[in-house]
């Protein structure tokens, strides 16, 4: 879960429950998943769940890289449509 304070206001993602394979580059990814929602016009709510569910799945991938570069998979995870195997 993360805060946003945008426009003056306060966005409030959802909340993920997980098991963390790997701790390492979990911020990267939320901080590059902000950028690339910012960049391609999210709105708000769509950012900062954009971005959670970036370091979320990042989480679930062993090793300092996010080698997920697929939105698609990423805004499935945001929108909690999912059936993630690993």
């Amino acid at each position: 879960m993360a805060y946003m304070w945008y426009q003056g206001h306060t966005f409030e993602s959802k909340l993920f429950t997980f098991n963390i394979l790997d701790r390492v580059g979990g911020g990267d990814a939320f901080a590059s998943g902000l950028i690339y929602a910012m960049m391609n016009g999210y709105k708000p709510m769509e950012m900062i769940n954009f971005a959670v569910a970036s370091s979320v799945l990042k989480h679930t991938i062993h090793g300092d890289a996010n080698i997920t570069d697929d939105a698609k998979s990423i805004r499935a995870l945001m929108n909690m449509d999912y059936d993630i195997k690993r």
